[in-house]
């Protein structure tokens, strides 16, 4: 990713209404539906600056990887000191007993998506879990995704079959931050329409009372996902299990 986007999430992890709503939903649906228990070891994948491990950090073990330096940087600042320099295939798996792997919005960065997913399944050990999050429908690219880095968004058919593919079996999906999808399709339209010109940022800013807004309607996501599972939405999220 461009190195505006680390110091950006470093600084917005904590508030902003996108990060903070969807690692509620991510460790709820996690709780409920991976196999994973207090105190294992999990893998954080493409960390970045940490905000999610350190989220996680009452519950479980997470050792940070990433290639940055610098989103490595800002997660021993969060106090996060188990890190990884690097490329899952380069990871001493025998040093570490990993229960889980978590990819949250990272897959799509990879342009060989299909090799990264067989090794988290070969890495992980029989029951382990994989929790991974990407984006959806490639007719929503922007310019969010060219900053981003990103090869590619997804249907929940077509990455699902990619895990079931490397050998994983399925134990929960679905599209989320499906309350805000109408007004984000809107707001791709319209940037595309005006030609998506002037000053661009990882973020969207957007004042205090609609961040506050943004987040409740996000995060209250969460009570339905537990039970049902969403037709569409701006993300999808799916637990894993080998």
């Amino acid at each position: 990713m461009q190195e505006i986007v680390y110091h950006t999430n470093y600084k917005l992890e904590d508030s902003y209404w996108w990060f903070v709503a969807r690692n509620y939903i991510i460790k709820e649906l996690t709780n409920q539906y991976s196999n994973l228990l207090v105190g294992d070891t999990v893998l954080d994948v493409g960390c970045g600056t940490g905000g999610f491990a350190k989220s996680i950090s009452d519950r479980y073990i997470p050792v940070c990887m990433d290639t940055s330096p610098l989103a490595l940087d800002y997660c021993k600042k969060r106090g996060l000191n188990d890190i990884y320099e690097g490329v899952l295939s380069d990871f001493p798996k025998r040093d570490y007993n990993i229960k889980g792997v978590f990819m949250l919005d990272v897959i799509e960065h990879i342009e060989d998506d299909e090799m990264v997913i067989k090794e988290v399944y070969d890495l992980l050990q029989p029951g382990g879990s994989f929790i991974a999050s990407v984006p959806a429908y490639q007719w929503l690219w922007s310019r969010h995704d060219k900053m981003h880095m990103h090869y590619r968004r997804y249907t929940k058919n077509k990455f699902n079959k990619m895990l079931k593919s490397q050998g994983f079996n399925i134990k929960y999906s679905s599209y989320f931050n499906t309350f805000l999808f109408p007004p984000a399709v809107l707001k791709r339209f319209f940037d595309k329409m005006t030609g998506e010109k002037g000053e661009y940022k990882p973020v969207d800013d957007v004042s205090p009372a609609l961040n506050n807004i943004f987040h409740k309607i996000f995060r209250s996501e969460a009570t339905f996902l537990k039970f049902i599972r969403f037709p569409v939405g701006v993300s999808i999220v799916t637990i894993a299990l080998k």
